[in-house]
């Protein structure tokens, strides 16, 4: 198994321009004695820039997945929480999007992927990196217990109840395409689509193409 760390689009995107996207691997059964280069090749194949491994007894390559896709919600919520407290305290649309949004993926997540968080930290204002520093652990703590919460949901197996219940029914489609409006009609999106025709675009990072044990 090789399963590359985000959506097809993007591993479909990063491929083609070079920057590649990390991957996981394993191997539950060896009868060439090939198996586990085969998969290294498949994950440098995908345009992997680095290969985890990992391992497939009893759905733990499942559970780990459904566990990091639950904290997806936590980036649009904290997102929507920190818009509302910008304009609830007198901020315009435009500028608590550009706050909000704008800063976090127009530059600092970059900077993180680029040389890692304490990088990020490093070459930010005083200001910023002063704040930061001291409200992570804050968030960190309340955060946990949120992953804590969701974690327990995945392996009680509530959580793949809950996407067989909501994916089953006949109007699932109908329900879904409601709540993704609701979210992109929100004040907050409807301030930014004026940006999203004029955004730079990323120079792709060359492939590093190195296999980790």
């Amino acid at each position: 198994m090789v399963a590359p760390k985000g959506s097809g689009l993007n591993v479909r995107r990063n491929f083609l321009s070079g920057a590649g996207i990390n991957s996981s691997f394993a191997v539950e059964q060896d009868a060439t004695g090939h198996a586990r280069d085969r998969a290294i090749a498949i994950g440098i194949a995908v345009g992997s820039g680095y290969l985890f491994p990992t391992h497939l007894p009893e759905g733990s390559v499942q559970r780990s997945d459904r566990r990091a896709r639950r904290a997806h919600g936590a980036l649009a919520g904290i997102m929507d929480a920190q818009y509302e407290v910008l304009r609830a305290n007198g901020h315009s649309p435009s500028e608590a999007f550009n706050e909000t949004v704008e800063e976090l993926t127009q530059s600092l997540i970059r900077l993180v992927d680029e040389n890692g968080m304490d990088w990020m930290y490093s070459n930010c204002s005083a200001t910023a990196q002063r704040g930061a520093l001291d409200w992570r652990p804050r968030f960190s703590r309340r955060c946990c217990r949120f992953s804590t919460g969701s974690t327990n949901r995945v392996a009680s197996g509530k959580e793949t109840a809950r996407v067989l219940e909501s994916t089953g029914g006949p109007n699932y489609q109908e329900l879904l395409g409601k709540e993704l409006a609701e979210m992109g009609s929100s004040e907050m999106w409807r301030a930014g689509k004026p940006r999203a025709h004029c955004a730079p675009r990323r120079r792709p990072r060359p492939s590093r193409l190195i296999p980790r044990a």
